[in-house]
This record gives structure tokens, C-alpha cells and sequence, in this order.
């Protein structure tokens, strides 16, 4: 079985899909980019109208396993996970988000390290980046965000030619598709590619410049590149299923790292992964390094894996492991309520049920159990409403500002660590997607018995006094604690005040010498339910943040109209809100983004005047001035 040809079909089905979605969006509508070898070589973010609305404006951010291991290049190298996903189609993929809850949101980054946006075909284009608003959430949670370039099957559509164009080198010895690479990736903002190349019956000695054109890129970037076991030495296509002399030289060539991920094709035995993890070493790498495939694509945590292979004594055994189409939890949702994949997420990554196939049964082990999860809340100020990154409604601090649906996940919170580890005979717990203090969800624990909830690994110095907010409300014979773990063992614990309706609960976490905040968890007493709206921790007052100056272009239609808005200028980690002034001067919220370039898709409209708000907001919810701007649209 050639796994290439089942991965092009499904890629192929999204291409046709794709041209009908078009209808859905606006006429002005920016989608994010996708290109030919030739396209690709004609590009310019100059020339290229959407490209703006492609950049993403989030740092990768720094990530920790624990109070004494960071987690950076120059760590010792640690098992990991790189998840492909597919949450779209190539073409007609909107740059910053839907107006529908019914499209996939990720909520587990803890547990990856990598996330490639899977996509390419021979109708559309095979070089695909990464979208800004996928790139932006990745690098919240310190995730690497990696686009593709995928060399489809002959059989379906590959050419030959696009290999030998992607291959062509300078007599200098450059090579201009590297060069666009990586300038595409400087532009966007996101953090090197995967090579997937299936196009076999090639001329020459393709294998060899495949080689030269790694080495060029790696010389002048200090991008990630993740190769995929499918092309051998000779330049063939041989899917190998392990590491090994044929395939070797794409992931290290004497001295020279070729690829930071060596993804192993998905046929293996253990056997097979025992003897990659014996070469890597003899190379000089890490066997976690390696990322052993498994495709879930149809039945996500239903399918059959060889965890043999994988785990051992509680731990990853031979190689990381990369997750092919992790999205297939959506995919196998018959509702696509983000109520429903959630259910899905949490059985793909803390374990599932047991299921009945043709070779009896299959126990689906998760990951959550065997790999450690890592974080960020390594600073202050740190402050989530548990937002999903989609809603049916926006809220802002318990009012609705909104009822339409949206889903951006530029402004997906960082989501708690553990999702959830809990006795679910005591509490049930999940995210709320009914209600919100701001944003469009929040948590929901729903108590039976006394139970404890773990929330959040964190690092933040108590050299100062903390100050922790607490927003929530009860319902029922139940109380709530938020207790927070230090680093010496001791735990302190502050009682929330019961409350029907959203209420702020205010606290201060004393200074100790060398000490950190490792924990934050909840417990709750008695039955009911709790719904858990914010969480912040503050050392002390922010700066007020400055909201820039903004410029509109408008697009009329009957009644509606669509507005690209330009910022002046943008700092990091300040985000603007966007509303408007209806009919009845209600404030209706737009849009909340950290990017330069912002699309609105629809204003409704009674007369030609649209009374705009602007209002800058810190990541630790620090408002800054309101900007207002009266759009005149007969002019």
C-alpha cells in the first residue's frame, strides 16, 4: 500500500470542495497563499495584494517542561510529537478566520512541538505556507509552525517537471527556490518547511541536488526543514519505513544536520524503528529526531497502532512520533459542534475507549500519559478567558458585544495544560461553548463530588508579590477553590465567592525567596456546576497601551459593505478590537487582532455612514484610548 496515494486523494477531494466554498465569502475576501514552482518564483509581497493579510504578527514563544528544563534548540533533545493537519482546503482558505463555529480549532498544543498545515495538490498548487492565523496560534504556545511543499504521484497529477523546476541551481551555485522559501517564511512569519517529494520516474541525479539544494537552504536560514521518508539516494521513490543507508543523507550528511525532523513513513515494524534509532545515534543525532507516522486520517483514535513500537514502561520507546491528520477529529464529527470535537479531542489525546476491528481489539493509548506537557506561562502578565478561538456569540467582560458565529484562532487563549485529567465519577469537566465572560467559552466543571482539577503548569519567579484574578460563577450547592503549588511543595488555596452571575475575585500571592509558582489548579465541593470566565496573574500595573491611528478601504453591496483596515503601527502583544455603531447605536463587536492588515467581511448597512470604534488591548487586558471614525461610504 503506498500511503502517498491515499493522502493525494483526499487532497484532491478538498480541491474540489474548495471552488464551491468561494460562494460563502465576500468578494474582497484575502485568502491565504499557495503556489506552483513558476508562481512561486514570480512572487513578491509587494506585488501581491493578500500578502498583508498573510503575515503573522505572534513570536514564537519560550517553552518549559518543568522549574529547572527550558525547552530550546540547545536543549538536550526530548521525545516529541509534529502533528499535520488539514483544516482546509489549499485554495479559498480565508487569511484570518470564518464566520462559523463549524471549523476546526486545535486545543492540545501542549503535547506538540511542531505543527505542519498539511495541504498541496495538482489542481491548485504544491507549495503551501502555513496560514497567519494557524501560525499565530502555534506560536502562543511555543509551536513550531511549518509550511509544505508537496511533489504529488504521477499517477496523480505530479509532474516531473515541477521537481526539476524546484531543482534548478544557478551557476553560483544558488538555488532561487530556496532563496523564495525562505523569503516567504521570513515574510509570513512562520518556521521552515516540509518536503514531501512522490514524484517518481526522474532523470538525472535528482537525489544528489535534492541534497545540494537542503544544504543550501540550511546554510542560509536558520529555518527548521522536516523531510519525509519517500525519496531515496538513487532518486527514486521507496518509502522505507525506517531510517536507513538509502535515505540517510536527507537527514544528516557527515557533519551537516539536513533535516531537524525525519518523518518515518508509516508501514514500520518495531523492528524498523529500533534499527533508525541505532543509526541516528551512529550519525551523531538524537533517535528523537526521528518521528515515527501513524495515519489516523479516517478513523482518528478508532485506528489500530502499533503502540508496541511506540511506548515502553510509560514513555516513548525507539523514535518521537508524527500524527498524520490530527484534524480527523473533526472530521469524524457528525454535528461539527465544537462541542462535539471536543469530546473527540479528548479521547485522541488522553486516551480513548476500546474498539472492535477485523484483528479483534484495539485500545487507543492517547499521548497525554506518555509525553510531558509543555507550557509557556513563564512571565508576567498572564491572563485567559479560556477561549476557544471560535464562538457563537462574543462577549466582553459578561456583556454580548455579538451574536454572530466566529472562529479565529489569532485570538485562541493559551488553554489549560491538562485538559482534563480528573476522576470523571467526581466532576465532569470540559469548555462551556453557552456562555463566556469574554470570548466564546469558558470552563465548565460539573461537581457530584469533591474533586481537584489541574489547570495550568506554570514558572512564574515570586522574587514580587503576585497578584491572582479570579473570574466565575456558581450554580447549586457548590463552592470553588483556586489553589496554587509552589515550587517547595507548599500549596496555598483562596476560596471564590459564590456568585449566579460573573464576579471578580481578587488575591495576592506573597513573595519567597527563590521560590516559583509551579501550579494552578481548582477544587471544587459539593454539586453543582462552576463556570471558570478568567484567570490572570499580575506582578503589577501594565502600561496603557497605545491604539494606533487606522486607515479604511470599503467594498459596498446592497445594504452590507466589507472594510480591509490598516493599522499605523503595531507592538507586539498589543491587540485592537474593532466595533461598530449599529442602527440603534448599540456597540456590535467586529474583530479582535495583533496584525497591521485586518479584514471585516460584513457591516450591514441602512445609509452610507458607518460610525467605527478602535480600542488597543495588552495581553494582560490593559485597555488603551477608544479611536472612533466615522466612514463615510458615498465617497
Amino acid at each position: 500500500m503506498k500511503k502517498a496515494i491515499l493522502i493525494y486523494l483526499v487532497i484532491i477531494g478538498f480541491a474540489t470542495k474548495g471552488h464551491a466554498q468561494k460562494e460563502q465569502y465576500g468578494e474582497n475576501q484575502p485568502y491565504s497563499s499557495y503556489w506552483f514552482v513558476e508562481e512561486l518564483l514570480k512572487w513578491s509581497a509587494n506585488e501581491d495584494a493578500e500578502s498583508k493579510f498573510n503575515i503573522s504578527h505572534v513570536a514564537l514563544a519560550s517553552r518549559f517542561l518543568d522549574d529547572t528544563t527550558d525547552i530550546n534548540d540547545y536543549t538536550e533533545r526530548i521525545p516529541g510529537i509534529i502533528a499535520l493537519m488539514a483544516p482546509h482546503t489549499t485554495n479559498y482558505h480565508p487569511s484570518q478566520g470564518f464566520s462559523t463555529v463549524k471549523q476546526y480549532a486545535f486545543p492540545f498544543w501542549q503535547y506538540i512541538d511542531y505543527f505542519v498545515q498539511w495541504g498541496g495538490s495538482a489542481n491548485e498548487g504544491i507549495i503551501v505556507p502555513p496560514t497567519a492565523f494557524w501560525t499565530d496560534a502555534a506560536h502562543k504556545n511555543g509551536v513550531k509552525s511549518i509550511g509544505t511543499v508537496f511533489f504529488p504521484p504521477n499517477v496523480y497529477g505530479g509532474k516531473e517537471q515541477w521537481v526539476y523546476e524546484f531543482l534548478v541551481k544557478n551557476e553560483d551555485g544558488s538555488f532561487p527556490v530556496a532563496d523564495k522559501l525562505i523569503e516567504v517564511a521570513d515574510t509570513y512569519n512562520f518556521d521552515g518547511w516540509f518536503i514531501n517529494q512522490e514524484t517518481y520516474d526522474l532523470e538525472g541525479e535528482m537525489g544528489e541536488l535534492m541534497q545540494q539544494f537542503i544544504s543550501y537552504y540550511r546554510e542560509r536560514s536558520n529555518l527548521k526543514l522536516v523531510w519525509y521518508d519517500a525519496m531515496v539516494d538513487d532518486s527514486r521513490v521507496i518509502w522505507q519505513d525506517e531510517l536507513n543507508n538509502h535515505n540517510a543523507m536527507f537527514f544528516q550528511n557527515e557533519d551537516k544536520n539536513m533535516s531537524d525532523v525525519f518523518f518515518i513513513n508509516f508501514r514500520y515494524h518495531e523492528v524498523n524503528l529500533e534499527d533508525s534509532k541505532v543509526l541516528a545515534q551512529e550519525l551523531g543525532r538524537s533517535e528523537w529526531d526521528l518521528y515515527a507516522g501513524i495515519d489516523v486520517q479516517s478513523k482518528s483514535y478508532k485506528t489500530p497502532i502499533k503502540w508496541e513500537a511506540l511506548y515502553k514502561e510509560g514513555k516513548p520507546k525507539n523514535t518521537s512520533i508524527g500524527i498524520y491528520w490530527s484534524n480527523s477529529t473533526f472530521d469524524i464529527s457528525e454535528t461539527k459542534t465544537p462541542e462535539d470535537v471536543y469530546a473527540n479531542e479528548q479521547k485522541f489525546w488522553n486516551g480513548g475507549p476500546s474498539t472492535e476491528t477485523r484483528f479483534g481489539s484495539s485500545t487507543w493509548l492517547g499521548f497525554a500519559d506518555y509525553f510531558k506537557p509543555r507550557s509557556v506561562i513563564n512571565k508576567l502578565p498572564f491572563k485567559t478567558n479560556f477561549n476557544y478561538g471560535l464562538g457563537r456569540f462574543y462577549n466582553e467582560q459578561g456583556s454580548t458585544l455579538s451574536k454572530d458565529e466566529w472562529h479565529n484562532l489569532s485570538i485562541q487563549d493559551v488553554l489549560p495544560t491538562w485538559q482534563f485529567q480528573v476522576d470523571s465519577t467526581r466532576v465532569k469537566a470540559t469548555f462551556n461553548f453557552e456562555d463566556s465572560y469574554t470570548g466564546g467559552s469558558s470552563l465548565l466543571f460539573k461537581g457530584i463530588k469533591d474533586a481537584k482539577i489541574p489547570l495550568y503548569k506554570t514558572k512564574i519567579s515570586l522574587d514580587k508579590n503576585v497578584k491572582l484574578n479570579v473570574v466565575a460563577k456558581t450554580i447549586g450547592a457548590i463552592s470553588l477553590e483556586i489553589y496554587c503549588q509552589l515550587s517547595n511543595g507548599d500549596v496555598l488555596t483562596y476560596p471564590i465567592k459564590k456568585s449566579l452571575s460573573w464576579k471578580n475575585n481578587s488575591f495576592n500571592i506573597p513573595a519567597g525567596k527563590n521560590l516559583f509558582l509551579s501550579k494552578i489548579g481548582a477544587r471544587t465541593k459539593g454539586k453543582g456546576s462552576v463556570f471558570l470566565g478568567e484567570l490572570s496573574l499580575l506582578s503589577k500595573k501594565e502600561t496603557r497601551p497605545l491604539t494606533s491611528t487606522f486607515k479604511v478601504q470599503t467594498f459596498s453591496q446592497e445594504n452590507s459593505t466589507e472594510l480591509y483596515v490598516h493599522f499605523t503601527s503595531v507592538l507586539e502583544n498589543v491587540y485592537h478590537n474593532l466595533y461598530y455603531l449599529n442602527a440603534q447605536n448599540e456597540k456590535i463587536w467586529l474583530g479582535k487582532t495583533q496584525a497591521k492588515d485586518f479584514y471585516i467581511s460584513k457591516i450591514l448597512t441602512k445609509n452610507d455612514i458607518i460610525d467605527l470604534e478602535v480600542q488597543a488591548e495588552s495581553i494582560g487586558g490593559t485597555k488603551g484610548k477608544i479611536i472612533r471614525k466615522r466612514v463615510n461610504l458615498s465617497k
